[in-house]
């Protein structure tokens, strides 16, 4: 028997249809392309592993269809006692850096983890941030009737709260107020007691300081007679400390600059006589702080003072000196600083 070639259209038509029809099933059983996350993680032992880490980035992107390569480094490090510091820096794919401070390693990691998924798509982070992870079951989704559609041209709105990052892993800067009472040796003939208030900044291991102090009242007078002469001293301060203990009390070790302006009033002579001399020193010391109740601190300092001047004070028609400042001495601070 002899076939056309019309006669087997039919079959090649048919065989055409059937191919067609199967390439949509093969597209959507495709996997997905991986999303490709470079994190590179180091912490201490406690800290969650790196794919927990990598994980949750994953879970809180979910479906989202950016799909730009994500390199990340993290790194977190113990500063003393229980307090860690986490150092987050985002290379792709929106370069950025954050430092998140704690005590909890697993908190810091999720917070981190959130910082990284929000820089990629906040929109996708929204949907998915208070999705349980997939190890739980996921919740059953809204039938189609009960969302509502988007209305076109309407401003997305903002992430829900969740999705954002915690404010305690934003704040990186303190300031503070405090007032002293100050004990000086350094730059008064005798232990001399006065008041100092200041201010500051503190941001990660460093804080910052400017003080005014006086110490009212401190006397000498010229060996083996009753002349002398009564001083008075201010100061203007400068400190610049760097946090070595961070738990339960925070320690720093500090470096001053201090500009002083010493008076003297004669007293028992036969001519009265005021002097002021200014004399600048340089200190090197110790600074502890205590919270004891948020905002409130108590502080204390304990310095070696070196003036880089030392006035002779002197009375006039009278052999012997009244008083001239030690090479070195200390200087010392006790009272409350206010945290903002």
């Amino acid at each position: 028997m002899h076939v056309s070639r019309w006669a087997r259209a039919p079959s090649a038509l048919q065989a055409l249809f059937v191919a067609a029809g199967l390439l949509p099933a093969r597209a959507l059983a495709a996997p997905a392309e991986p999303r490709a996350i470079d994190l590179r993680w180091e912490a201490p032992d406690g800290c969650p592993p790196v794919d927990e880490v990598r994980g949750e980035i994953v879970r809180l992107l979910g479906a989202s269809e950016q799909r730009q390569p994500i390199e990340v480094e993290i790194a977190v490090a113990r500063q003393g006692g229980a307090r860690l510091r986490l150092d987050l820096r985002i290379r792709a794919p929106s370069p950025g850096e954050r430092v998140i401070r704690g005590d909890d390693c697993a908190s810091m990691s999720r917070a981190a983890a959130l910082i990284v998924a929000m820089s990629i798509d906040p929109d996708a982070v929204a949907r998915n941030a208070d999705a349980q992870p997939a190890a739980q079951p996921a919740a059953q989704p809204a039938p189609p009737s009960a969302v509502a559609a988007p209305i076109a041209g309407a401003p997305r709105p903002p992430p829900p709260a969740a999705a954002r990052p915690p404010a305690a892993a934003e704040r990186d800067l303190e300031g503070a107020l405090w007032l002293s009472a100050h004990v000086e040796q350094a730059l008064v003939p005798a232990i001399g007691v006065g008041l100092a208030a200041g201010g500051g900044i503190r941001s990660g291991w460093f804080r910052a300081d400017g003080a005014a102090g006086v110490v009212p009242s401190s006397s000498s007078r010229i060996a083996g007679m009753a002349a002398g002469a009564e001083f008075r001293l201010w100061f203007l301060e400068v400190d610049a400390c760097a946090r070595a203990l961070g738990r339960p009390l925070g320690v720093y070790v500090c470096a001053l600059g201090r500009q002083h302006w010493l008076r003297a009033r004669g007293r028992e002579v036969d001519e009265a006589f005021t002097r002021t001399a200014p004399v600048f020193a340089a200190g090197l010391g110790t600074l502890v702080e205590w919270r004891i109740a948020a905002p409130l601190k108590i502080e204390g300092a304990l310095h070696a003072v070196a003036p880089l001047r030392r006035p002779r004070f002197v009375v006039e028609n009278l052999e012997g000196t009244v008083y001239r400042p030690p090479a070195a001495g200390l200087s010392a601070r006790l009272g409350l600083a206010l945290a903002f």
